[in-house]
């Protein structure tokens, strides 16, 4: 459990005002001279804000730990993460990212306004050379992604967007051949507010991942044309906690 929780989460949680307020509250922190190049101290004035101030949609402390140590143990060289919101995990997991000798860190955010948010705390730690952000639906920068590189491999995939997005998204991301044999793929919030198909897919065997495309296909027609049901994945649950105290779970899979 985390010492200095977050305020509750409202039902308005996001997009009032509170993420330009935090930008504000940062730069006027007291501490704001110690922040310069250093993530750590730009994470606590963000916790520090959410405790204090308003909510945040972070991924806070505790699970953050559990995927920095992934990070860790490792070693990607590119990291990718769709939903990037303010930009607390592309600092904390872009530090560890960097300190485990990995090249780059491309957080994914379709809010404007977000993103200039985050841009300016990940400038504010130090971290642009190894952090980039992009702004776009998550299908059109992945595509872009792949059209940059035609051979590049995604070694770390973080979700921690729109979560009925998750299985969707990852299907594009291996139809694109991003995520291959070797790829690591996270999701954030498995448990809260969780991510049932999701789950289904990238745990499911092959046949039950056909089935699985099929059915959601009645719902989104390209999801037909998505995906690499043969990829294996072996998965484990971390459990944890959100920043508000609320248990919760992040999963790791590794792309056999």
């Amino acid at each position: 459990m985390i010492s200095k929780l977050y305020k509750p989460e409202e039902e308005v949680c996001y997009g009032d005002g509170r993420e330009q307020q935090l930008l504000d509250f940062v730069k006027s922190h007291p501490r704001f001279d110690l922040m310069e190049n250093n993530p750590s101290e730009v994470l606590s004035a963000i916790d520090e804000f959410g405790h204090q101030e308003n909510f945040l949609m972070n991924v806070g402390k505790n699970k953050g730990a559990i995927v920095s140590n992934i990070i860790a143990e490792k070693s990607p060289a590119l990291m990718v993460e769709l939903g990037g919101y303010i930009g607390y995990s592309a600092i904390l997991f872009g530090d560890a990212l960097r300190k485990a000798g990995g090249q780059k860190y491309i957080s994914l955010e379709i809010n404007e306004t977000f993103a200039s948010v985050a841009s300016s705390l990940i400038s504010i730690a130090g971290l642009n050379d190894i952090v980039e952000v992009r702004v776009g639906p998550c299908v059109a920068s992945l595509q872009r992604i792949r059209e940059e590189n035609l051979n590049l491999q995604i070694d770390l995939l973080f979700l921690d967007h729109q979560k009925s997005a998750y299985v969707g998204d990852l299907m594009l991301c291996e139809e694109l051949s991003l995520i291959r044999s070797g790829s690591i793929v996270v999701a954030d919030n498995v448990v809260s507010p969780g991510a049932p198909f999701y789950l289904d897919y990238i745990r499911g065997s092959r046949q039950e991942k056909e089935r699985l495309r099929g059915q959601l296909a009645k719902e989104d027609e390209r999801l037909l044309r998505l995906g690499n049901c043969s990829l294996k994945y072996t998965s484990r649950l971390h459990k944890g906690f959100e920043p508000t105290g609320e248990p919760d779970g992040v999963e790791e899979s590794v792309c056999a």
